[in-house]
C-alpha cells in the first residue's frame, strides 16, 4: 500500500471544528511560564483544599478500595445523586429525586449528551451571542442549526428572543435554548430577574426547553442571589452543574438534573460514551462533600477571585480607561472586553503572544456566526494577582502598536 497516498476520510462534520483550536491553545499556555495568561479559566489551585482531599482520597481506598477502583452505574453513584438532590433543594430551592440526577464526566459531557438525546443534524439550536465556545463546539458536533440571540449588559435580550421564535413559529420549534444565566462565560454578565422571567415564560409559551449552564453560580462576589431558571420553571430546565469550579476540574465530574424520563434517556446515551464517570472520583468526592469540603471550599474561594477581579478591573481602569469598554461580572471568572472599532482580536492575540508575552481568547470563538472580532475575553481566576497589572500593561502595550 502507497502510504503517501493513505488518509482516513474525516466525517463532514469536522468541517467546523477548527473554531474550537482555541480551547486546545488556552490550555496550552498553561505550559508557557513565560507568558502572563489572561486566557484559561481555570480555577486558582490555591482554593483547593489538599488536605482534605487526601484524606478523603485516603478514606475511600481504605474502606471502599475495591469498589471504588471499579466500575460503578451509569446514572452514577447513589450517595453522591442524594448529596446532589440536597444541595439543589439547599442552594435552588428545587426538590428533585435521585432519579431525576445524572452524574457526568464533566458539565460538557453532561450537554454532550442532552445534544445526543434532543438533536437531530439540522435542529435549531438558540444560543447567545456571544456563547460559551465549548458549548458551540458540542452543537457543531451534532450537525445544529445554531441560531444567536443578542447579549446585553442585562444577559440575553427577551425581545430578541421574542422575534426569533415568532420569525420561526410554531410549527417546528427549536429543540433547545442554551444559557448561562449568572456570571456567563465568556461575557460576566448575568441576566437579571426580570428577564429570566421574560425567557422562561417565552420558551413554556413556544415549547423550548432550556438548557441552563449552572457552572459559575456558586462564585458570587457581590449582589443579591437570583433564582435559577430551573426554579422558575422545573420543568421545562434541564440544568447542569460541575465540580470543576467548586472542587476540581481533575475529576471531571458534573451533573445534569432534568425529568426522569429523559434522564434515563440520557443514561443510556452514556452507555456510548464512557459508560460510567469516575467511580473513585464520584466516592472521593462524595466524601469531601459529605463532610462539608464543598461549602468550605466554596467560601474560601470567593474572596481570591473577588481579589483578583476587583484588581484587575482597577488595573483596566487605570491603564485603559477611554480606550476600551469592558464588563463588570458580580462573580465567576471572566471580563469581557471591546476593542477600538475595527480591531481584530485574532491577529492582535498573535502579536500579544509572540511581542509582549500576554495572552487572551479573541472574541470570534464565542459567536456562532463568527462575529466577535472587535472582542476578547479575560479570565482573571488562575492569573497570580502579583502579574495583574504587569499583564494588563503588556495589554495595552499592544494595542498601542495598533496605532
Amino acid at each position: 500500500m502507497d502510504k503517501e497516498k493513505w488518509a482516513v476520510r474525516l466525517a463532514r462534520r469536522t468541517e467546523g471544528f477548527h473554531v474550537a483550536r482555541a480551547v486546545t491553545q488556552v490550555l496550552a499556555l498553561t505550559e508557557r511560564p513565560d507568558v502572563i495568561s489572561f486566557a484559561g479559566g481555570l480555577p486558582d489551585p490555591g482554593t483547593f483544599l489538599l488536605d482534605r482531599v487526601e484524606e478523603s482520597t485516603h478514606r475511600v481506598l481504605s474502606t471502599r478500595g475495591g469498589e471504588a477502583l471499579n466500575y460503578g452505574p451509569t446514572r452514577g453513584y447513589l450517595h453522591l445523586r442524594h448529596w446532589i438532590a440536597e444541595q439543589m433543594r439547599d442552594w435552588e430551592r428545587v426538590e428533585l429525586d435521585p432519579d431525576e440526577i445524572l452524574v457526568t464526566s464533566g458539565g460538557i459531557e453532561a450537554l454532550s449528551l442532552v445534544a445526543m438525546a434532543l438533536l437531530e443534524p439540522g435542529s435549531t439550536v438558540l444560543v447567545g451571542a456571544p456563547s460559551y465556545l465549548a458549548a458551540l463546539h458540542v452543537f457543531r458536533c451534532s450537525q445544529a442549526e445554531i441560531l444567536s440571540v443578542e447579549v446585553d449588559s442585562r444577559g440575553m435580550k427577551p425581545d430578541a428572543l421574542q422575534d426569533l421564535l415568532e420569525g420561526i413559529g410554531r410549527g417546528d420549534p427549536p429543540r433547545l435554548l442554551y444559557l448561562i444565566p449568572s456570571f456567563q462565560n465568556p461575557s460576566g454578565v448575568t441576566l437579571d430577574l426580570e428577564r429570566r422571567r421574560r425567557i422562561v415564560a417565552l420558551c413554556a409559551d413556544y415549547g423550548v426547553p432550556i438548557v441552563e449552564d449552572h457552572a459559575y453560580a456558586n462564585l458570587r462576589y457581590q449582589g443579591a442571589p437570583l433564582p435559577s431558571l430551573k426554579r422558575l420553571w422545573p420543568e421545562g430546565v434541564i440544568f447542569i452543574h460541575t465540580f470543576s469550579k467548586i472542587f476540581a476540574p481533575g475529576v471531571r465530574l458534573g451533573w445534569v438534573a432534568a425529568g426522569p424520563d429523559l434522564v434515563s434517556t440520557l443514561a443510556l446515551c452514556k452507555i456510548g460514551t464512557d459508560q460510567c464517570s469516575s467511580t473513585l472520583g464520584q466516592r472521593v468526592v462524595h466524601d469531601f462533600a459529605s463532610r462539608g469540603g464543598i461549602d468550605e471550599q466554596i467560601r474560601r474561594a470567593i474572596p481570591v477571585y473577588r481579589r483578583k477581579r476587583d484588581a484587575l478591573l482597577a488595573e483596566l481602569n487605570r491603564q485603559l480607561s477611554g480606550r476600551v469598554e469592558w464588563t463588570v461580572p458580580e462573580g465567576g471568572f471572566y471580563v469581557w472586553l471591546r476593542l477600538p472599532p475595527g480591531s481584530n482580536s485574532e491577529q492582535l492575540l498573535r502579536e500579544a503572544i509572540e511581542a509582549h508575552r500576554v495572552a487572551f481568547v479573541a472574541g470570534t470563538p464565542f459567536f456562532a456566526d463568527g462575529r466577535g472580532q472587535e472582542f476578547a475575553r479575560l479570565s482573571f481566576s488562575f492569573l497570580r494577582e502579583e502579574d495583574i497589572a504587569e499583564g494588563v500593561s503588556r495589554l495595552s502595550s499592544v494595542l498601542a502598536n495598533q496605532g
